[in-house]
C-alpha cells in the first residue's frame, strides 16, 4: 500500500497510459486533501506539550482602552463590562473602558450613561463590528493610550489580564491573542462548538507560535499597540474584524503573540439552528477571503513573507467538518468502485482523526466531548449544509 501512494508522486506514474480514469480522479482528489491534513497533522504535533507564559513582570504599567463592541444585548454588556470592572486587578486608573453600542433599547443606554464608561453610537443603525470600532477610534488621539483590548457583549476575562497584557506588551508584542473559551456547556451541540474552538486554539494559535509563525486571530479577546491600531483602523475593510486586521498587522509584519493562559470565556451556539445562522455568517466572509487569498499567495510567496503566505494558505483549507465531509465521501466511493485503491483513504482519515485527538482539549470539555460525539454528524451535515445555501443564495 505504501509504495502505491508514493508512486503517486513520481512523474512516471502520470505518465503512463496503462492508469485509467478512476486512477487519475483518484489520485488528484488524494494529492489536494493530502495538504491540508498534513498542515493540520504538523500543527497538532507542535501543540503536544505543556504552555509556558516566556514574559517577565513588566516594570511599567501601561495605559488600556478596553472596547466592548454590543449588537442589541445591552444587558449582556452591562453584565460583562460590571464583571470585568469587579474582578480585574489591574490598578482602575490605568485603564478606562468604552462601547460601540449599537442598536440598544433606551434602558440599556441608560443604563451604560450612569456607570464609568465612555458610550460611542455608531452614526449608522445598521453597521458592522468593523465600522463601530472605526467611530470609536475617531474620538480618541493616537497617543492616548499605550494598547486596546477589543471584547464582544458576552466576553469574561481572567481577573491578571490586564496584567499579562501588559508583560507581554512590555517585551515587545505590539499584537496580542488571549485564549478564548465556552463558558456554556448545557447542550451536546454546544460541546462540540467548544471543542471545535478549542481544537482552533491548538493548532492555530498554540501550534503556529511554536512553529515561529503569527497566531491566528479571533475576533474578541485581542490586545493591540493603540498608536499601530488607531493608524490602521480606518484601512480595515469588511466586517470581520479578525480578517481584517490579520491582513493588516501581517502586511506589515507584524506578529500576533498567543497567551494560552489568558482565558476569556464566551457563550457558543447551543443548537442547531443557532449554529447554522453563525455558519451563514462566517463564510460571507470565509468566501471573500478564500478569493483574496487565491490572488495574493503567489506574489506573497515570491516576496518571502512566509507568516503572511501561511495565513493566506489556511484562508484556502476547507473548513474541518467540510474536510471530514469530503474524506468521508471519497473514502466510501473509491471502496465502493475500486477496493484497491482505498487503503490510502482510510489512512488519510485516520491521519486526520488523530490529528484531532492531539488537539483536544484537557479538563471538562474533553470529558463531556465523548458524550456529545453523538451529535457530530449534525454539525458535519449543517457546514456542509451552510456551503450548499450560501452557494444558492448568492446566486438568487
Amino acid at each position: 500500500m505504501i509504495s502505491n501512494i508514493l508512486n503517486i508522486f513520481s512523474i512516471d506514474w502520470w505518465m503512463d497510459e496503462n492508469n485509467n480514469a478512476l486512477q487519475m480522479t483518484d489520485s488528484i482528489l488524494f494529492l489536494l486533501l493530502t495538504i491540508p491534513v498534513a498542515y493540520l497533522f504538523i500543527c497538532a504535533l507542535f501543540s503536544l506539550g505543556k504552555y509556558k507564559n516566556p514574559y517577565p513582570v513588566a516594570a511599567v504599567q501601561h495605559r488600556f482602552l478596553v472596547l466592548f463592541t454590543v449588537l442589541r444585548n445591552g444587558k449582556e454588556v452591562i453584565e460583562s463590562i460590571n464583571h470585568f470592572m469587579d474582578t480585574q486587578q489591574y490598578p482602575r486608573e490605568k485603564y478606562d473602558v468604552a462601547v460601540a453600542a449599537t442598536q440598544l433599547p433606551e434602558e440599556d443606554l441608560v443604563t451604560l450613561l450612569q456607570m464609568p464608561v465612555n458610550i460611542v453610537v455608531p452614526d449608522k443603525e445598521y453597521c458592522t463590528k468593523v465600522y463601530a470600532i472605526q467611530q470609536v477610534m475617531e474620538r480618541y488621539a493616537p497617543d492616548e493610550y499605550d494598547m486596546i483590548v477589543l471584547f464582544n457583549s458576552d466576553n469574561r476575562i481572567v481577573p491578571n489580564a490586564l496584567s499579562m497584557f501588559n508583560n507581554a506588551y512590555y517585551s515587545g508584542c505590539d499584537s496580542i491573542q488571549a485564549h478564548r473559551m465556552a463558558e456554556n456547556l448545557n447542550t451536546s451541540i454546544a460541546v462540540l462548538n467548544a471543542t471545535s474552538e478549542e481544537i482552533n486554539n491548538n493548532l492555530f494559535r498554540l501550534g503556529h507560535t511554536r512553529m515561529g509563525f503569527s497566531s491566528a486571530l479571533i475576533g474578541s479577546a485581542m490586545a493591540f499597540d493603540f498608536a499601530m491600531f488607531h493608524e490602521r483602523a480606518p484601512k480595515l475593510k469588511g466586517s470581520d474584524i479578525s480578517k481584517a486586521m490579520e491582513t493588516a498587522l501581517l502586511e506589515q509584519n507584524i506578529y500576533t503573540e498567543y497567551l494560552e493562559e489568558v482565558v476569556c470565556y464566551s457563550k457558543k451556539e447551543d443548537n442547531a439552528d443557532g449554529y447554522q445562522t453563525q455558519r451563514m455568517g462566517w463564510l460571507r466572509s470565509q468566501y471573500t477571503s478564500t478569493f483574496f487569498a487565491l490572488k495574493y499567495l503567489p506574489l506573497v510567496l515570491l516576496k518571502g513573507e512566509w507568516d503572511y503566505a501561511l495565513k493566506l494558505f489556511q484562508w484556502l483549507m476547507p473548513s474541518r467538518f467540510l474536510l471530514i465531509a469530503l474524506l468521508l465521501l471519497c473514502t466510501t466511493g473509491v471502496t465502493l468502485l475500486d477496493w484497491a485503491l482505498s487503503p490510502k483513504w482510510y489512512a488519510l482519515l485516520g491521519v486526520l482523526i488523530l490529528s484531532f485527538f492531539m488537539a483536544l482539549p484537557e479538563g471538562e470539555i474533553s470529558q463531556r466531548f465523548r458524550k456529545a460525539i453523538w451529535a457530530l454528524p449534525v454539525l458535519i451535515f449543517t457546514a456542509v449544509f451552510s456551503h450548499i445555501e450560501r452557494f444558492f443564495y448568492k446566486k438568487k
